[in-house]
């Protein structure tokens, strides 16, 4: 069975990069972006994520500088020295150390270099539980990001991210677990904390306060065991959004898309084992939101097409508005809906 959809990926990611102006300074930029910590000033690095963004949705190399430009100056934090060196024997002893995210990086910079950026996904997504989640799910899009740019030190940092930030969330096996399609799942979860008041500020936390939660695990349902379940999340995802433009709901939509670009380097077996971590993590965070009350959210006819909607979101300094746009474009060509345009209408308008 193919779980991946077919997004043509070569083995080779990171080391040939694209010459033509645009990202010879796409290139410039996510190399300099390696001075900045992992952090941001009240959020994490969004920078090199937003970057990519802008540039395969057809911003000129001095819209992407303006954008670094403003990043440093408003949200950058300056990456703490790198005072110990970590062995690719034993990057695993530091999963959960938030402080080693920069050795970590160096570590998986020099294994690339080795023995391509493919190969050390994959041995990475094999040698660590699967943790979707950590770090509000941005550690994924970002390694997601560094391999569409096929830029060596974005996918270092992603996957150094994924491992110092490390945020699995732990379901107890039970065979009697019903199953159900992405959507039902959705709602199950909501509606068993609906009434439930999270306090923390951040989506990580959140969703750390759910997964720690009994009645997580006694609410939560199985994912039906298919081949075309990535799908299946991705229309379930646009669909809750454009009912509900939520935040957190967003960042379901771009880590499913995000998943997907990972999993199209790993072989179906292994997918298969990934995915019931997704599932969790997803409906972990459908739990932090608590049950939909609004009422069903009509398409509007608008008079804007993907150019416009693109040169808005080009525009934009808002980083979570340029990747939730280039989201929903990438999963239109893929997979055509209305909700997709109209989303990204909605949001940047």
């Amino acid at each position: 069975m193919n779980f991946n959809n077919a997004i043509p990926l070569p083995d080779s990611i990171g080391v040939e990069m694209r010459d033509d102006p645009l990202h010879v300074k796409l290139n410039e930029l996510l190399d300099a972006n390696a001075r900045f910590d992992l952090a941001a000033k009240g959020t994490t690095n969004h920078c090199p994520m937003a970057l990519v963004a802008l540039a395969e949705m057809g911003a000129s190399p001095a819209r992407l500088q303006a954008f670094f430009e403003m990043w440093a100056l408003k949200y950058a934090l300056n990456a703490p020295p790198v005072v110990t060196r970590i062995s690719r024997r034993e990057w695993q002893t530091h999963v959960g150390e938030r402080a080693a995210f920069g050795a970590l990086r160096l570590c998986f910079l020099d294994w690339i270099a080795d023995a391509g950026a493919a190969a050390v996904i994959k041995t990475v997504f094999s040698e660590v539980p699967f943790a979707p989640a950590t770090q509000a799910f941005h550690s994924i899009i970002r390694l997601a990001y560094g391999v569409e740019a096929g830029h060596a030190g974005e996918i270092a940092a992603g996957l150094a991210s994924l491992i110092s930030s490390h945020l699995p969330i732990e379901i107890r096996p039970d065979e009697g677990r019903r199953e159900a399609e992405a959507v039902e799942a959705f709602d199950h979860i909501a509606k068993a904390f609906g009434g439930v008041a999270f306090t923390q500020d951040s989506i990580t936390a959140r969703i750390r306060a759910v997964a720690a939660d009994p009645r997580f695990d006694l609410a939560v349902l199985a994912p039906p065991t298919r081949a075309n379940l990535l799908d299946d999340l991705a229309r379930a995802t646009i669909n809750a959004y454009w009912h509900r433009p939520d935040f957190t709901i967003l960042h379901t939509v771009t880590v499913t898309r995000a998943v997907r670009v990972i999993f199209a380097l790993l072989d179906d077996a292994l997918v298969s084992q990934l995915m019931p971590a997704l599932w969790f993590a997803l409906c972990a965070a459908y739990a932090t939101v608590g049950e939909h009350t609004g009422t069903h959210a009509d398409i509007v006819d608008r008079d804007i097409e993907w150019p416009d909607v693109c040169r808005l979101a080009i525009a934009s300094d808002d980083d979570h508005v340029i990747k939730m746009t280039y989201t929903c474009l990438c999963e239109h060509r893929r997979d055509p809906s209305p909700l997709y345009l109209a989303s990204a209408a909605r949001l940047v308008s």
